[in-house]
């Protein structure tokens, strides 16, 4: 079965990549998984303003 997801190329200074790179190994995630995670933080808060 063929996954629905779309990919996204983004670019992130280096330092911030290192840190994400970091944490994603400390909470035995991926950087993908963290990075959904704050996006989606991220709309929930704004559509909470709205």
């Amino acid at each position: 079965m063929a996954r629905q997801d779309t990919q996204v190329a983004v670019r992130i200074p280096p330092e911030l990549h290192k840190q994400l790179k970091e944490k994603a190994s400390k909470e035995e995630r991926s950087m993908n998984y963290l990075i959904n995670k704050a996006v989606k933080l991220l709309l929930n808060q704004e559509s909470a303003k709205a």
